[in-house]
């Protein structure tokens, strides 16, 4: 308080050398502010980076309940019969079609009895509004929403294929029913747009898909799938229109500064490298659940709960052929105890070294039982100013390092590795990114 002489309105000693005192205080507590904030810190975190599980996983199959050619044990038996850990069920909530059904879920139930190793996972695979079956999701749910009442609900409310008109807000209003009913929920579902550049007319489109999406999801809406199903069809991937993956994965994934680099640029962490089949049948140019594709998930445990907390963490890696397992991109600095990893925001002072590693199991042969080998590593870093390949060369028994200065405004870290087949297409695999910023 300042104290004044009312005979000389100057100010006493006393309270003058209280107030510089107190002055002094809060200057160092400025000081102490400005350092905690400039300390190297992990800023959004995964809780289980250090203690996690492996689990190969299949998130996006087809049963004889919407336009799939198998039951649903015959999806469970071949997945686990490919090294599945994870397996999600997911037909189409056309009106017409009977996911979502009471018979569909006592047959997940019944399969998930009947094999209680494997974590299965009831789904849909949602025709988004306006687009009319344009636009495909897959919704997982938490075990607390596995039922009818649920499911069919939101199959009769939110689906679009046989609503007439175009009816955006139907994808707001799933999106808030979905908060709404997973309230105490032991996990949230997910979500997830399938195959984006399938049926668009320039990847503009995509983009504005995509954007809309993780506006009206937030959090729940975990990204895309970037390496689409059907990879055994004359056309991958079923991309008949003027938009084609890119050596199997999705244009708006696969090309350093392609959408995804655009959404990480601006600090976004959605997922892009999730890898499916999208069985339907092996008539329709399939490859059964975990065949070919899979998805690498480093889950906190070995339940529908704790895949559902990965998928959402973006915590897994989309690889296809089988040319690696368990793809670790690491990157730490002094000061931190632990690197980061995909799915973390590492707060890093503009100037300072982060240290990148990238480990995988590489096997022996690969999905067809051949010698397996990955040629080529690329370590992408997307800023502001676009996208650059910060390193690229072979591993070194399995380990792939490189050091980097955090540039002004951060960076975005992902990684990919390649084999290289003959007239091509080639195999990849890709990671999530982690975010230094």
């Amino acid at each position: 308080m300042w104290v004044v002489d009312p005979t000389s309105m100057h100010m006493r000693w006393p309270a003058f050398a209280a107030l510089a005192a107190l002055a002094g205080t809060a200057a160092a507590a400025g000081v102490a502010y400005q350092s905690a904030r400039a300390r190297p810190r992990i800023e959004r975190e995964v809780p289980w980076a250090s203690s996690g599980i492996w689990l190969k996983a299949e998130t996006h199959v087809h049963s004889k309940f919407s336009d799939g050619g198998s039951t649903v044990d015959e999806l469970v038996d071949r997945a686990v019969a490919n090294g599945c850990d994870v397996l999600a069920i997911t037909d189409h909530t056309d009106g017409d079609l009977k996911a979502a059904t009471p018979e569909y879920h006592a047959a997940i139930a019944s399969a998930r009895a009947r094999v209680p190793k494997l974590v299965l996972i009831t789904g849909i695979e949602w025709n988004v509004p306006p687009g009319k079956g344009q636009d495909h999701a897959v919704v997982l749910f938490p075990p607390e929403m596995d039922n009818a009442v649920m499911t069919g609900e939101f199959k009769n409310r939110f689906d679009d294929q046989l609503k007439e008109g175009e009816n955006p807000e139907l994808a707001v209003a799933a999106f808030e029913w979905l908060r709404q009913k997973s309230s105490g929920a032991s996990a949230m579902p997910v979500v997830f747009l399938d195959h984006p550049s399938r049926k668009a007319k320039d990847l503009a489109s995509v983009r504005a898909e995509i954007e809309r999406l993780s506006e009206i999801g937030g959090e729940m809406f975990a990204g895309v799938e970037g390496a689409p199903g059907h990879q055994n069809q004359a056309s991958l991937g079923a991309y008949g229109g003027p938009l084609l993956p890119e050596d199997r994965w999705d244009p708006a994934i696969a090309p350093p500064g392609a959408i995804w680099d655009h959404l990480l640029a601006a600090g976004s962490l959605k997922s892009g490298a999730l890898a499916t089949s999208d069985f339907h049948g092996t008539d329709n140019g399939d490859y059964w659940p975990g065949e070919f594709s899979a998805t690498w998930i480093y889950a906190p445990d070995r339940s529908i709960q704790g895949v559902l907390r990965a998928l959402h963490a973006g915590s897994f890696v989309g690889v296809h052929g089988g040319i690696a397992r368990r793809v670790e991109l690491l990157v730490s600095t002094d000061g931190v105890p632990r690197p980061a990893v995909p799915g973390e925001r590492l707060h890093v002072p503009a100037g300072r070294k982060v240290s990148i590693e990238l480990r995988a199991e590489i096997p022996s042969t690969d999905w067809q039982g051949q010698p397996n080998h990955v040629d080529l590593v690329e370590l992408l870093g997307v800023t502001a100013s676009g996208t650059t390949v910060l390193r690229a060369g072979p591993f070194d028994n399995g380990v792939f390092r490189h050091e980097l200065v955090v540039p002004s405004g951060g960076i975005a870290i992902r990684a990919r590795g390649r084999r290289v087949v003959d007239n091509g297409p080639d195999l990849l695999f890709y990671t999530n990114a982690v975010q230094v910023r």
